[in-house]
């Protein structure tokens, strides 16, 4: 997660859509995790 906030940071990519960036994948890779215990 750090890299990716420093990358966008180096991109000069707005706050605003850091946090929907980073918001987004928090909420896909907690779905993943979700379905995948789900399967087990």
């Amino acid at each position: 997660m750090a890299s990716l906030d420093n990358g966008m940071s180096m991109m000069d990519v707005p706050t605003f859509w850091q946090y929907i960036v980073k918001g987004a994948i928090l909420l896909l890779a907690v779905w993943m995790d979700t379905a995948t215990r789900r399967r087990v």
